[in-house]
C-alpha cells in the first residue's frame, strides 16, 4: 500500500472571470523513501495540487470538489480541520516557495522551528529548543545556537531556505512535499540542498513530493516523475523511462530544451506559444494548440492518461508517433 496515494483530485477557483480548473483528475503516489518529481511549467498545477493535499487552499475563492488523498487510512480531504493540523506539520511537512515570503520578519528563526514542535510534539520549552538547535544542525546551517536567536533578515537566502527545511523536518514526517526547493539559489547551494534532502530521506524514511520546473534537479533526485501540463498529468512514469523514452510531445519539448555539453551549434528545441488560463482552456486536448502532432480528433476529445507500455502513462492519442519521430539524441546518456 502506498505511503501517500492521490486519486482524481479536482481543485477549481471560482472567480469572477469563470470557473478556474487549476488541478483537474490529478492522480499519483509516494512510497516511502521514494521521489516523486512533478514537473513543467509555471501555471500548471503542481504548487495547486501540493497545497491541496495539505489542505491549504484559500476558500474562497478557491475549493477542492472532487477526489482523495489517502494517508495512513485516513482520506485528507474529509477528516475534521482539527484532525488535519495534527498531520499538517507532523506526518506530512511542506517546504514552501520563497523562503523570506515564508518566514515571519518579526519572530527568530528559534521561535519559528520551535513553534511546529511545541505545537504537535510533547515536550517542554528547554526540550524543543535543544531539538531546535540539533535541526539547525542537522541542516547544515553553521553556529546553530547564534542562529537560533537571529531573525530571517540576517541569514542568506541559501540559510533561509535551509531554516524553511528544518521546520518541515523538526517533527520527522512521513511526507515531505518540497515546493520549488530550491528557486533562486546558485548552484553550489542548490546541489548543497538537495544532498542534505536525499541524506535527509534515507536517514528518516520519508517519502518525498518535489516540485519543480529544472529537469536537471529530477534527474538527480527523482525515482518517479510526473510531468504535469494545463491541470493535468500529461505523462507519468519512472525517471529512466520519462528521460530516455518519452511518450508525450509536451515531455518531448521540455526535455528538448535542456541545454547539451558540447554542443555549440544548434538551437535549443522550443514549445510555441503558452500554458493556457485555467478558466479558458482548450476543448479537446490541453496541448493542442501548441502540439506539432495534433489532428481533428484531438481538437474534440480529451486523451485520458492511459498505460502505453509497462509502467508508463501518457494522455496522447499519437504517442507512438511522438515515439517514432523524437530526437535520437533528446538528453545525453
Amino acid at each position: 500500500m502506498a505511503l501517500l496515494e492521490v486519486k482524481n483530485l479536482k481543485t477549481y477557483f471560482f472567480t469572477d472571470d469563470g470557473v478556474a480548473k487549476a488541478v483537474d483528475d490529478v492522480s499519483y503516489t509516494v512510497d516511502r523513501r521514494q521521489t516523486l518529481g512533478v514537473v513543467g511549467e509555471s501555471g500548471c498545477g503542481k504548487s495547486v495540487t501540493a497545497l491541496s493535499i495539505m489542505r491549504l487552499i484559500p476558500d474562497p475563492p478557491g475549493k477542492i470538489v472532487g477526489g482523495q488523498v489517502m494517508f495512513d487510512g485516513k482520506d485528507l480531504l474529509t477528516i475534521s480541520e482539527e484532525e488535519m493540523r495534527h498531520i499538517r506539520g507532523n506526518k506530512i511537512g511542506m517546504i514552501f516557495q520563497e523562503p523570506m515570503t515564508s518566514l515571519n520578519p518579526v519572530f527568530t528563526i528559534g521561535d519559528q522551528i520551535e513553534e511546529s514542535i511545541l505545537l504537535h510534539q510533547k515536550v517542554t520549552k528547554a526540550e524543543a529548543k535543544v531539538r531546535t538547535i540539533e535541526m539547525l544542525r542537522l541542516v547544515g546551517i553553521p553556529a546553530p545556537e547564534q542562529r537560533y536567536g537571529e531573525y530571517p533578515h540576517q541569514l542568506s537566502g541559501g540559510l533561509r531556505q535551509r531554516v524553511m527545511i528544518a521546520i518541515a523536518l523538526s517533527c520527522k514526517p512521513d511526507i515531505l512535499v518540497a515546493d520549488e526547493p530550491t528557486t533562486a539559489l546558485d548552484v553550489t547551494v542548490q546541489a548543497q540542498i538537495l544532498d542534505l534532502i536525499n541524506r535527509l530521506q534515507e536517514e528518516l524514511g520519508m517519502g518525498v513530493i518535489l516540485i519543480t520546473h529544472d529537469l536537471g534537479v529530477i534527474a538527480e533526485t527523482a525515482d518517479n516523475v510526473a510531468v504535469m501540463y494545463a491541470a493535468h498529468i500529461v505523462e507519468y512514469s519512472n525517471v529512466d523511462e520519462i528521460f530516455h523514452n518519452p511518450l508525450h510531445p509536451y515531455t518531448v519539448g521540455l526535455l528538448g530544451s535542456i541545454p547539451k555539453l558540447n554542443v555549440e551549434t544548434e538551437r535549443l528545441m522550443t514549445i510555441e506559444g503558452t500554458v493556457p488560463a485555467p478558466t479558458n482552456f482548450p476543448v479537446g486536448c490541453h496541448f493542442n494548440t501548441r502540439c506539432p502532432y495534433a489532428t481533428e480528433q484531438c481538437y474534440k476529445e480529451e486523451p485520458a492518461l492511459i498505460e502505453h507500455e509497462k509502467g508508463h502513462f501518457a494522455a496522447c492519442f499519437h504517442w507512438e508517433k511522438v515515439k517514432a519521430e523524437r530526437p535520437a539524441d533528446l538528453v545525453e546518456a
